[in-house]
């Protein structure tokens, strides 16, 4: 496998390090969550290694693991 080049974020949302593999596309959590790109496509409006992962998203993804395949927002949310 070809060496990453990474971009390394202090996720404020998050409250941890994340690690943006910017050959791949993939992102790693220091927790152990990771996030393919097309994930990333899915729960970002346009991920270039900089933009936050919705902490409400990454809690699910944290517990159940899986992969993120729809994203959908609930109407007349008021928060």
């Amino acid at each position: 496998m070809a060496n990453g080049n990474w971009q390394y974020i202090e996720s404020e949302t998050l409250k941890q390090t994340i690690a943006y593999d910017r050959n791949s596309g993939w992102l790693f959590c220091k927790d152990g969550t990771k996030y393919s790109p097309k994930e990333l496509a899915k729960i970002t409006k346009n991920w270039t290694g900089g933009a936050e992962i919705p902490r409400q998203v990454h809690v699910i993804k944290k517990l159940f693991g899986g992969e993120i395949v729809a994203v959908t927002e609930k109407k007349g949310d008021t928060e």
